[in-house]
């Protein structure tokens, strides 16, 4: 849910200040504190959210761990059907959809992707759950591709072979990003945009590649 400050009902503008309250007490304390050594009752203390509230909002800290990151994946999903509705190589538009997803991201998104996707690479427990989540995405979009393409020969293989690139090039683009000496303050939006695009275009050429 990425839920724009100011957007729709009362309740859902109180769900999403409460959510985000967590996602902003969470990371930097992961960071901080060590991922294990932050409890979910410490987070609900801390943010002053109900434990129940909390498993409303989250599967658990690993799904909370992975918010901003996740975030970009609903949203795309959510735009799925205008994406596919496009004209051009699926994998060059569904990069341009990451791109646009990565630019509507509320203010503040860096730094927390930023933390996010330190952890995850540092976290195995957060780094499968990200994985799961790239699979169902995966899954998600090869069904709304397949039908679209009736008659074409391996169809649901060619779409989740270019959804595996486009999830190898989101994943590459976020490393490089992330590894700067201070990128949770430095790090633009931008930058990540012009990384994402430099991942995308470089993936065909790099599927070519050949042994000597």
């Amino acid at each position: 849910m990425t839920t724009q400050p100011g957007s729709g009902t009362l309740r859902s503008r109180r769900i999403a200040r409460s959510r985000q309250r967590l996602v902003e007490t969470a990371l930097p304390a992961f960071t901080e504190r060590g991922y294990d050594a932050v409890t979910v009752d410490w987070l609900c203390d801390q943010a002053e959210v109900s434990k129940r509230s909390f498993f409303r909002y989250f599967d658990g800290k690993e799904d909370l761990a992975l918010t901003p990151l996740n975030d970009v994946w609903r949203l795309l999903i959510a735009d799925l059907d205008t994406v596919l509705d496009r004209s051009g190589p699926l994998l060059e538009v569904l990069g341009e959809a990451l791109v646009a997803v990565v630019e509507r991201m509320p203010a503040g998104w860096e730094r927390l992707a930023v933390l996010s996707t330190r952890l995850s690479g540092t976290t195995p427990a957060v780094d499968a759950a990200g994985l799961l989540v790239c699979e169902r995405f995966t899954d998600q979009v090869v069904g709304a591709i397949t039908p679209r393409l009736p008659g074409s020969p391996g169809a649901e293989l060619s779409a989740r072979v270019v959804c595996a690139v486009a999830v190898a090039g989101h994943r590459a683009a976020m490393a490089a990003w992330q590894s700067g000496p201070g990128a949770e303050t430095r790090a633009t939006r931008g930058e990540l945009c012009a990384l994402l695009r430099e991942s995308f275009a470089t993936a065909p050429a790099a599927l070519e590649i050949r042994l000597p």
